[in-house]
């Protein structure tokens, strides 16, 4: 990406969030959050509810004290595996892992039609996805409908077919530490710098908790050890000074310009859907999207209003 379209999205993001506050996108997000927790929460979803994946946070508490119901953590990766394993014994063959394999190109063909007054019509369509082994080998999918929901690969992969994809890789911190306080809640840190999320487990008698923060518009991936710091020291506000760094890292995460994902069909294609940008909330809203996306996808009801995350909400050319 260039400095300048950083610095461009950096400018729009900001003042998303700044002078124009935009509290309506943010019950966007919140809806669809909500949406998110009441199928982690419903007792009916078999598929869901058979899944272990250490989820233990009762709310989340904010600066003021106050705690926020209907919120949580747990082990991402622990819950993509037993999602993965159920889906697997669900289908059977039907629902198949390429877990080897990356993307490597999409395959464009020209559908043709008759118009109105017969003459024929040309629109573009994806017919195929190439991906490649470790070993380099290419296999080619047919399919009828593709998903594009690759964070912050997805717009590298869109702009190969001349798809607008709004999405740009900002740089979040995470942290593990230890602590003998033992809190329920997720924590929101002093000056909205991050968040706590106790996990499910303990070391040694002492409850870990993984801190995240910070939206740093830079393309270097390091650790930024003040970064780091600022975030323990927000920790010990409400877990003591008897707090110990387990570990830390940095990451690129995939945000749209108005920090709502961006979830809906793909401009120039009638079988593409883009399924991205979700920045730091990946987890809290991955049910919600996937059941939105494959509503959109097979012409169904949804529960959540798709409006507020369609690519064309940018302007004509996501149409």
């Amino acid at each position: 990406m260039s400095d300048r379209s950083m610095y461009s999205f950096a400018t729009h993001y900001m003042l998303q969030k700044t002078i124009y506050k935009a509290p309506k996108q943010h019950q966007c997000n919140r809806s669809i959050l909500q949406y998110n927790m009441e199928c982690l929460d419903d007792p009916c979803d078999a598929l869901v509810q058979s899944i272990n994946y250490g989820r233990f946070a009762q709310g989340t508490q904010l600066v003021d004290g106050k705690v926020v119901k209907g919120d949580s953590s747990g082990d991402v990766g622990l819950f993509c595996r037993g999602l993965l394993s159920r889906l697997q014994c669900e289908y059977d063959d039907r629902f198949v892992v390429r877990s080897e394999e990356s993307v490597d190109s999409l395959v464009l063909t020209k559908d043709h039609h008759a118009s109105n007054d017969n003459e024929q019509q040309h629109q573009d369509s994806v017919s195929a996805v190439v991906t490649v082994d470790q070993n380099g080998i290419k296999t080619t999918i047919h399919a009828d409908q593709f998903a594009i929901a690759m964070g912050n690969e997805s717009r590298p992969l869109c702009n190969t077919i001349q798809v607008p994809c709004p999405i740009y890789p900002v740089k979040g911190h995470l942290v593990t530490i230890s602590s003998s306080v033992d809190c329920i809640y997720n924590i929101t840190l002093p000056n909205g710098i991050g968040y706590a999320a106790p996990m499910d487990h303990k070391v040694n008698g002492r409850r870990l908790y993984r801190l995240s923060g910070f939206v740093d518009f830079t393309p270097n991936k390091e650790p930024d050890q003040h970064r780091i710091d600022a975030l323990v020291n927000a920790a010990k506000v409400h877990l003591d000074d008897d707090v110990e760094v387990i570990d830390a890292s940095a990451c690129h995460r995939p945000f749209s310009a108005d920090d709502r994902p961006i979830i809906g069909p793909a401009a120039k294609f009638g079988n593409v859907y883009l399924c991205t940008g979700f920045g730091s909330r990946g987890w809290s809203v991955g049910l919600g999207s996937g059941s939105l996306l494959a509503s959109l996808i097979l012409g169904l009801p949804c529960d959540i209003d798709p409006e507020p995350y369609l690519p064309r909400r940018f302007g004509a050319r996501y149409f």
